[in-house]
């Protein structure tokens, strides 16, 4: 995991889906005192609001729907405004994807400490799912080139490692990856694979009467 920073809030905008009252009055004049700019609203999702910093939502009469992005897909971090311990609550709150929370009623402290650890675990949950989409990316290209693998040992009878080895030699020719070059590969590739191994065989051996390549 990389390294992570506290953030400068000072600029970032802050959106606080919540009634107007006691709690969205100290929350957003900690927020301010930290130089963010705050919009609050409730219930519907403002225009824009998908361009904000960071969002501030009541998790005890949150909906389905609040969001305009399918649960657990926010692209800022998303900070939890808790009075209920209902496991219904938590969960819901949960399944959005929450990256921190605050007890009610909002207290002047523990606002900074939310933003921080909601920030934070927002950045490794985001670096834990480009890891397993690379993972998954290195696993299918794998398979592409087992495939193609086995296509050329098919089609020429050689064994798999020189099968690997010719593809790799015609990658390098198009210098892209060998990844890359088994995706792509079709019929005509898969020919002009053949016709290599063909040319690089003949140069190898010697000349022999009444003995071809495929009668081996």
């Amino acid at each position: 995991m990389s390294p992570f920073h506290t953030p400068q809030f000072r600029g970032r905008k802050a959106l606080i889906l919540h009634r107007h009252g006691d709690a969205t009055r100290r929350l957003t004049r900690q927020l301010e005192r930290l130089g963010m700019s705050v919009e609050c609203h409730w219930p519907d999702f403002p225009s824009g609001g998908e361009s904000t910093d960071v969002i501030f939502f009541d998790a005890d009469n949150g909906f389905d729907g609040l969001f305009p992005w399918q649960p657990g897909t926010a692209p800022m971090p998303l900070i939890a405004l808790l009075g209920s311990e209902l496991p219904s609550r938590l969960e819901w709150a949960l399944a959005q994807g929450t990256s921190a929370h605050i007890v009610k009623p909002v207290q002047s402290s523990g606002v900074f400490s939310a933003l921080v650890i909601g920030f934070a675990n927002f950045a490794r949950s985001n670096e834990v799912q480009d890891t397993i989409a690379g993972l998954q990316g290195r696993l299918a290209s794998r398979a592409a080139v087992v495939r193609a693998v086995v296509r050329l040992t098919q089609a020429s009878k050689v064994d798999e490692d020189t099968a690997f080895a010719c593809i790799r030699s015609a990658a390098m020719d198009k210098r892209i990856t060998v990844e890359d070059y088994c995706e792509r590969l079709d019929k005509t590739r898969l020919a002009e694979l053949v016709h290599r191994l063909l040319r690089t065989t003949s140069a190898n051996q010697p000349d022999v009467p009444g003995k071809s390549w495929f009668s081996e």
